[in-house]
């Protein structure tokens, strides 16, 4: 509330008061002052004491050198945990990587030879050779169609392709057709490859979605799938997000997970405006546990879910998600507003992002479709997504402005404290597959779009038998780091400060830095991105912090 607001807020008291009391004007008219000042100073301080953490950017990014590429590579070919594990690779072995559009050949060799270092022989797969074209046609292709950052409209059609048909033919062509991983996995473009080369017995590719990269390719070759491949410029390799260690990594996410099953209620707030809260029973906390990371691996998946399904919970009155990002780029605040069972009862702003997921939305198809398995009618309910565990992850400007052919700020959601969230019915039971044929969804099982980036969320349970509240992540901080077993795990790489400190933090006016979050943010939050950029760049940026050295994962 701003300082009008508390006087309004006051004066709406004084009015309700001057009809109903015996008390003269000018006595109330005192009292009324003194009210304002007590409760404004109040409003004042409890501000004062929700500060949210300062932005940072490293230094060490800007201008890196060969050596540099080359120390970092060693590292991260020794993770054997996150999206990217390359650390399961052995001696003796020969490993291959899909490369797309954009990779840094300055990049690719580093990692090459920090593999043959010990004793990994590495091998790339060009798109266009897994794809069966010609490198001229695909680069073509990629150009015309790439995102950007202020294209986040983009994801709607391009991240799951299938969501496309539900669009006017105007709107279907102007997403044209990206060859990312969407792409490439629903035509199942990479089986005749593999087929004609029997020598791959591993290899590693795209951005995400690693368990539907493993079924795209089938069951002959689902287990040659290693790991995604996310080192493609020369800051995806020299955040320091491949040094984070991955058994105080897997130690973290084992400390999150572990309190689930006995979880009551869970809260969800963050300064642009998601607020969200849910009650579950004993039995819905069992199958959130179950069903949603706990035991799912023996590594750090960098992607937990920190938040109930509501299909099997119950939110309260009012709850809402507000966010200006997703997956492939930036735009106005939208918010979605949902119902008790996390279905999207009503879509705000956006700009054209909330323009056409309003036509999703809105689709009749989706919004009167009864799966058997459903409580409510509809088909974009809150579907849980990512809460992130590795500190060390950097937005990558570079990949938003020059273009990527799919997903170009998925470099952001890797960051740790950052909540992305997805919109999508679950068509996992057997009635809800039947019913799913009957009106053309059979193909969505897996699919979801319109990500939500929450950037600094203040995640707490409930725990069912003390009544105690449980902070998970505090303004974007990941409260685990904290804790007395990880910090002293983390002690054995060095300085625990250091090791969980946050290499970057997003500056938005009017949360962490001085400004009016409507006018200078809200407004256009790409061009305020790229007027940060020209100072990270330049060198003149207020927020920098320098790099260290510490031990990275075991050898």
């Amino acid at each position: 509330m701003d300082p009008d607001n508390c006087v309004r807020k006051v004066a709406g008291r004084f009015a309700f008061w001057h009809k109903r009391s015996p008390f003269s004007t000018l006595s109330l008219l005192a009292l009324f002052f003194v009210l304002v000042g007590v409760s404004c100073a109040r409003q004042k301080q409890a501000q004062q004491e929700v500060t949210y953490p300062k932005p940072r950017y490293p230094k060490y990014l800007v201008n890196a050198t060969r050596e540099d590429l080359l120390q970092a590579a060693r590292l991260a070919v020794r993770q054997s945990g996150g999206m990217s594990p390359l650390g399961k690779m052995q001696s003796g072995q020969t490993v291959y990587v899909l490369l797309q559009w954009g990779q840094d050949l300055q990049v690719w060799e580093a990692m090459k030879q920090a593999w043959a270092e010990r004793g990994v022989t590495a091998r790339e797969i060009w798109m266009w050779d897994g794809m069966g074209m010609s490198r001229e046609e695909y680069e073509r292709k990629v150009k015309e169609s790439a995102m950007h950052g202020n294209e986040g409209w983009k994801e709607l059609g391009n991240f799951e392709p299938r969501y496309r048909n539900f669009f006017p033919e105007e709107v279907q062509k102007e997403f044209l057709e990206p060859l990312g991983d969407g792409y490439i996995r629903a035509k199942g473009l990479l089986v005749p490859y593999l087929d004609k080369h029997p020598e791959i017995q591993y290899f590693y590719a795209g951005g995400g979605a690693g368990g539907r990269w493993a079924r795209s390719v089938g069951e002959k070759h689902g287990k040659k799938f290693m790991g995604n491949w996310l080192y493609i410029r020369s800051q995806d390799l020299l955040s320091k997000a491949a040094e984070f260690p991955p058994d105080v990594w897997n130690l973290v996410e084992d400390k999150i997970l572990e309190p689930m099953p006995f979880v009551s209620e869970v809260t969800f707030q963050d300064p642009q405006g998601t607020n969200l809260h849910w009650t579950l029973t004993p039995e819905e906390a069992k199958y959130w546990a179950n069903s949603r990371g706990v035991n799912q691996s023996d590594s750090s998946s960098n992607h937990i879910s920190i938040y109930p399904s509501p299909l099997r919970s119950t939110l309260s009155e009012g709850a809402v998600v507000v966010a200006t990002a997703n997956h492939t780029g930036h735009f106005a605040p939208m918010s979605a507003y949902l119902s008790k069972h996390g279905n999207i009862e009503r879509l705000e702003g956006g700009g054209k992002t909330g323009d056409l997921f309003r036509m999703l939305v809105e689709h009749p198809t989706l919004r009167n479709a009864k799966f058997p398995g459903s409580p409510e009618p509809g088909y974009w309910f809150l579907r849980q997504d990512g809460f992130a565990t590795n500190p060390k992850y950097v937005r990558n400007m570079a990949a938003l402005i020059e273009g990527e052919p799919w997903t170009a700020n998925l470099m952001e959601r890797q960051r740790a404290g950052i909540q992305h969230l997805a919109f999508a019915y679950n068509i996992e039971e057997p009635q809800d597959q039947e019913y799913a044929k009957t009106v053309g969804l059979d193909n969505m099982m897996w699919g979801h779009t319109a990500h939500m980036h929450v950037y600094f969320p203040t995640i707490r349970w409930k725990l069912r038998d003390t009544g105690e509240w449980i902070t998970v992540g505090d303004k974007g901080y990941v409260k685990a780091y904290d804790d007395p077993e990880v910090r002293a795990l983390g002690a054995r790489y060095g300085d625990p400060d250091l090791l969980f400190r946050y290499e970057w933090i997003p500056a938005i006016p009017g949360v962490n830095v001085a400004g009016d979050y409507q006018r200078d943010y809200a407004a256009d939050p790409w061009n305020w991105m790229l007027k940060e950029w020209e100072k990270i760049r330049a060198g003149t940026y207020e927020y920098y912090i320098d790099g260290y050295s510490l031990k990275g994962p075991p050898m």
